[in-house]
């Protein structure tokens, strides 16, 4: 690839990027505007508001879904059902409780994403301007790793004890809803590559700084 052709992609990227962050911004307004006008929302009008958080659908502390197969016996099915059910449960309600505790959760997600591209923008200009090695750019990037490692832990944490709140206060008779899975993998894993990546950096730095002291 030509240096034109990879200057014309980092362009490309920088802009997605850009776009995203500028997105991510603007949900963390609206959400912060949202959470505070909410109560005179509720007060002087009588509509309703979505709260929504992540659930797990199951049986038995098992996100589990029964599934029915007609005629399963005769074909040698003794039990169907979908494994790992995840999904989103939607309340449309006039209680301020919910609305705010559901809405706090996206906030705190918003907020970390928006500071995320941050460090990517800043980065990707470092590289378009010539600096790739720049040695902010070793620190950005380890930043970066261990803030994805942060959300990776804080997202998932946050829209647990969300949902945990919310369920405490209803009882739901069907489908049977528990709380989402804690933790993601991927997320982690991400994190580590990232935090390599910045070691890998940080090794590149000092390689020119040597090319440069022996010149």
């Amino acid at each position: 690839m030509s240096s034109s052709q990879q200057s014309k992609l980092i362009r490309v990227v920088q802009i997605i990027i850009d776009v995203i962050f500028g997105g991510l911004v603007f949900a963390s307004g609206f959400l912060i505007l949202w959470i505070i006008f909410t109560p005179l929302i509720l007060k002087t009008s009588d509509i309703s508001i979505t709260a929504s958080i992540p659930v797990a659908i199951g049986a038995n502390d098992h996100p589990q879904l029964p599934v029915e197969v007609v005629g399963a016996t005769g074909k040698g099915i003794r039990a169907a059902f979908v494994s790992d059910a995840q999904g989103t449960l939607q309340l449309e309600t006039t209680t301020w409780s919910y609305i705010i505790i559901s809405n706090i959760a996206k906030l705190l997600t918003a907020l970390m994403l928006a500071y995320i591209f941050y460090l990517l923008r800043t980065v990707l200009r470092s590289i378009r301007a010539g600096s790739p090695f720049a040695p902010e750019n070793a620190v950005r990037i380890r930043r970066l790793g261990y803030l994805v490692l942060l959300v990776s832990f804080l997202r998932p944490t946050v829209e647990y004890f969300a949902a945990n709140e919310i369920l405490n206060q209803l009882t739901i008779t069907s489908p049977s809803i528990l709380l989402p899975s804690p933790f993601k993998v991927e997320m982690i894993l991400i994190s580590l590559l990232i935090l390599i990546v910045a070691q890998v950096w940080s090794y590149g730095l000092e390689l020119e700084r040597d090319q440069e002291l022996t010149i």
